[in-house]
């Protein structure tokens, strides 16, 4: 549980180094660069950058072209490997074609427009062909015209229609046209073609009224027969077919060098991003100079690195007192899993104190707690240590998230022996109906949640009132680490008197007087302890109520400086207090309602798969219903269990002593998503 010490680093060099210490610091990764605007001039660098992009986004459609002509089919798997690792030497021979592969993408992307416009052209033609096919073997030039006194026009009607019925329209929309002939050249359900003879001086109303019933004027084939036309557009079909599968081909053979444009895209990732730094050094001719900030631990190692291995001066220092200082968390293997978690609410500010560690053990025990089945926290471990135990090479990210739900499901399993719930009540069900025993085979450590809700549900309170007063416990530390030792006293202690002489109050409503029949011994123990605790409290509670109350009233409007508002401000916090409380442990029914969910579905599904009275049938049923059912049940209530774990702690604890705010500490690395260096520090 900490925040690293972050130190202000000061560099600077010749500028005949500047590209090989950038290069060296980015290979470490362990300094964040800021902005220099007070010395010499800023190195304008934008055009380098915007070319760097250029070529990313090249290479990022080259890809997306080869995955859609050759996917690659990945395991499952695949996400827990880490980044393919080179030497020095193996990264400078790669960059050396980085030119050629950039052509290569090019040449890719070129390719696809190529494709797409020989399939525009194939739906042109083919539009193309079916104007023309009614035409085909007709023997009629495929040209309206006019002979000087006649018109000849050809087109077609949207439709299938007779001649009688265009000339019936004809003669009732137009009845001064009386020197008109039709002769249909082909006809079917979508159209007919027409040939239409009239004189010049009506051929406009003539063509209007053809309109009118959906006429369109034929294709202009003066220079050649339809036949030919329809040959022609074919024998541009094919030739396109056959340059489609030569670009296939080509687009299929391009993608089993990826690897290539994969190293390009991080190549160039890596090469934008010393563009972007070194245009926030600042430099005049003969040096520069780079500010930034890295951790305490690791500043020291750069700087004797950078001293010993280049020409230049590195000065740290303790960062002045209104700098934006970055926040880097440092945890154990049990809490680092959770940093995301805290990172998701929001990093420490100045003022706050890492609360990843104390929040990883109730975080673990709640999600165990609502998940609350042993066989899927069994199915959860076994599947993360699994990972754990044969992929020790993964990234650091992906294996604090594989730790994490393997901690979840250590927890569940626990909580689900408590309750008794191995996949519901499969094994009762398996031995009652598969083999005629009526037993329990793995009775509950703790009480059956299902049949002693009361119960749960106190020790569910319980644990709420401990995770509360384990924020206030905090808020206090954390004003005595900034030195406001009365605030700490007036935040924590009249809460926790308060509260604690409220209690006893609370408690009567839930609790019973003697424990369920057929109690576990610790259940047994467990309600003793409960009902010991309560008493203890309750001759007390009077007590602690009153001091707690007097001294909320005193303390609650310290920040007033009159009396009226001091006072008015204590009341106010009274109120607040009890109020906010009642409902904040009242939020830890969660813990009970969502076991309740999972052990109920278990056991629903458990049923489903006995309802054949045919012990073939049955047992085939069961079988199924049993992997479908509770993988399905598994699913839904882990997403609810994360869901609801992170409210707890966000809502619930955060709120209670932890402000965030902090800014995450951003290196300057090579940030990459297929290779690294194998000096990389990750």
């Amino acid at each position: 549980m900490a925040k690293l010490k972050v130190m202000s680093v000061e560099l600077i060099a010749p500028i005949s180094q500047k590209e090989k210490i950038l290069a060296f610091l980015q290979r470490r990764g362990a300094l964040e660069i800021s902005e220099v605007t007070d010395v010499g001039a800023v190195e304008n660098r934008s055009q380098e950058i915007a070319e760097a992009e250029d070529q990313i986004n090249i290479i990022k459609q080259a890809l997306d072209v080869l995955s859609a002509v050759a996917p690659v089919k990945k395991p499952l798997t695949a996400m827990l490997e880490p980044r393919r690792e080179l030497t020095e030497a193996q990264y400078a021979a790669k960059e050396a074609a980085l030119p050629e592969t950039v052509e290569k993408a090019k040449e890719i992307l070129a390719l696809k427009r190529e494709s797409e416009d020989i399939k525009a052209d194939r739906i042109r033609l083919d539009t193309y062909i079916d104007t023309l096919r009614p035409w085909v073997g007709a023997g009629l030039p495929v040209r309206s015209g006019s002979t000087g006194r006649v018109t000849f026009m050809l087109g077609s009607i949207r439709e299938e229609i007779s001649r009688e019925e265009i000339l019936t329209h004809l003669a009732e929309t137009w009845p001064a046209i009386d020197c008109v002939d039709i002769e249909i050249v082909s006809s079917d359900p979508e159209q007919t073609a027409i040939a239409v003879y009239c004189m010049d001086e009506d051929a406009p109303e003539m063509e209007q009224a053809l309109r009118d019933i959906g006429y369109l004027p034929a294709p202009d084939c003066a220079e050649s027969a339809p036949e030919e036309k329809v040959a022609a557009a074919e024998t541009e079909i094919a030739e396109g077919e056959v340059r489609l599968e030569e670009i296939d081909a080509f687009l299929r053979q391009a993608a089993e060098e990826r690897d290539a444009l994969e190293f390009a895209l991080d190549a160039l990732a890596v090469r934008k991003d010393a563009f972007a730094a070194a245009q926030r050094t600042g430099q005049t001719e003969r040096v520069f100079v780079i500010r930034g900030y890295a951790a305490k631990k690791d500043a020291a190692r750069i700087k004797k690195e950078v001293e010993a291995d280049f020409d230049a001066a590195m000065e740290v220092s303790e960062p002045p007192e209104d700098a934006d200082v970055p926040v880097i968390l440092s945890n154990n293997a049990f809490s680092a899993p959770l940093e995301t978690i805290t990172g998701m609410y929001s990093l420490p500010g100045k003022g706050d104190i890492d609360p990843t560690g104390v929040m990883a053990f109730f975080y673990y025990f709640f999600f165990g707690m609502m998940l609350s089945d042993a066989g899927y926290g069994l199915i959860i471990a076994l599947a993360t240590g699994g990972v754990l135990l044969f992929k020790r090479n993964m990234e650091r990210r992906m294996k604090n998230s594989v730790k994490m739900y393997f901690f979840c499901g250590l927890s569940t399993v626990f909580w689900g022996a408590m309750y008794g719930s191995w996949f519901g009540d499969a094994g009762s069900v398996i031995l009652r109906e598969f083999f005629g025993k009526d037993i329990n085979p793995l009775p509950p450590i703790w009480t059956d949640a299902v049949t002693d809700l009361m119960n749960v549900l106190i020790v569910c309170f319980i644990f709420g009132l401990v995770h509360l007063f384990t924020g206030v416990a905090m808020k206090a530390v954390t004003d005595l680490k900034n030195g406001n030792k009365f605030d700490a006293f007036c935040d924590s202690v009249p809460t926790f008197l308060t509260i604690l002489g409220i209690a006893p109050i609370f408690f009567n409503l839930f609790l019973q007087e003697n424990p369920p029949e057929n109690y576990t011994a610790l259940g047994s123990f467990i309600f003793n302890a409960v009902k010991t605790v309560h008493a203890g409290l309750s001759t007390v509670s009077t007590y602690l109520l009153i001091a707690g109350l007097l001294l909320v009233v005193a303390t609650g409007g310290r920040a007033s400086k009159s009396i009226g508002g001091k006072i008015g401000g204590g009341l106010y916090e009274v109120y607040n207090l009890i109020g906010g409380y009642l409902g904040d442990v009242l939020s830890y029914a969660r813990l009970l309602a969502l076991g309740l969910a999972t052990g109920v579905i278990a056991q629903v599904m458990n049923m489903l798969g006995t309802l054949p009275k045919s012990q073939p049938l049955k047992t085939i049923l069961f079988i199924i219903v049993f992997i479908i059912g509770h993988l399905a049940n598994l699913a839904i209530n882990i997403i609810g269990a994360y869901v609801h774990t992170n409210r707890l702690q966000y809502v619930e604890f955060f709120g209670k002593f932890y402000e965030g705010g902090g800014r995450a500490f951003v290196p300057f690395e090579a940030s990459t998503k297929y290779y690294k260096l194998k000096e990389e520090h990750v």
